[in-house]
């Protein structure tokens, strides 16, 4: 018969064993997750919807899409001072064809507006709108330009990709619509197209109108984020089945997509200009 101090001692040689096998298997078990986990982080795509952290200043963290807009921004705008500087008055063959598309684009908006002055007024943010747009959505299309690393993390990412950029965009958008239109109609003027006391029966749809307004920021922000995002891992899946045959049309259709995009959203611009400076009914 074993005596209770034996028992005691068996039963804590027991317990101990146990305790031991079930530590022994969790931290191998915890090991091998983390192991696969690490294989297939590393082996697999990996798709962020928000931009990675690359460092910090003062605390203040700087991702990789304000690092690529930066340098983008340096480098667009270099290269417009390098385009323009020696314009001349017998123009060259390049500087002929880039006149030729500016004017047919100011000659679009002037029709579309009605009105010369105004079109005087709102071409230069069209224009830098659609050019910003597309050269942010061709660059990412440099060979290299999305491969960069620092800190673990990718260096550059298409700008747009970032949804604080496009919604940056289109508070631009919105809030220039309004400020025009209150310039050109006068204040009351324009916000009595949506509230209106004079005509009750007219306020129900002047709120419809507001919101719809408001809804302008969510639209043009989500369709271009949107776009580029979806764009950006279309390749990346395309990829993994083939480095060469099956992404180049893949890619010669985003080219094409990029310019949709800005051309989408600088004629949209455009139309709500037009409806925030026609006179209230």
């Amino acid at each position: 018969m074993v005596v209770p101090a034996a028992q005691e001692e068996l039963l804590l040689a027991t317990t101990s064993t146990s305790t031991a096998t079930s530590t022994a298997t969790s931290t191998a078990t915890s090991a091998y997750v983390e192991e696969y986990h690490d294989d297939s982080h590393k082996e697999g795509i990996h798709v962020s919807l928000k931009p990675d952290i690359i460092g910090n200043i003062n605390g203040y963290p700087i991702t990789n899409t304000m690092v690529g807009s930066l340098l983008g921004s340096i480098v667009l705008i270099a290269l417009i001072y390098f385009m323009t500087r020696n314009l001349k008055l017998i123009p060259s063959k390049i500087q002929m064809t880039v006149e030729l598309l500016v004017d047919g684009i100011y000659q679009y908006v002037e029709e579309t507006l009605h009105n010369k002055e105004l079109a005087k007024k709102v071409f230069p943010l069209i224009l830098s709108i659609f050019i910003f747009i597309l050269f942010f959505n061709l660059i990412k299309f440099i060979p290299g330009t999305e491969s960069l690393k620092y800190n673990g993390a990718y260096l550059l990412k298409p700008i747009h990709s970032d949804l604080n950029m496009t919604i940056a965009l289109s508070i631009v958008s919105v809030v220039f619509v309004q400020t025009i239109g209150m310039f050109t109609l006068g204040f009351w003027k324009y916000w009595s197209k949506f509230i209106n006391f004079k005509k009750p029966a007219s306020i129900p749809i002047g709120l419809i109108e507001l919101i719809s307004e408001a809804s302008k920021l969510v639209s043009l922000s989500f369709r271009l984020f949107g776009n580029v995002l979806v764009g950006g891992i279309l390749l990346l899946l395309l990829a993994q089945l083939s480095h060469f045959v099956i992404p180049v049309p893949i890619m010669l259709f985003e080219i094409f997509v990029a310019f949709l995009q800005a051309g989408i959203f600088a004629i949209l611009t455009l139309f709500y200009i037009k409806m925030a400076t026609d006179e209230p009914h």
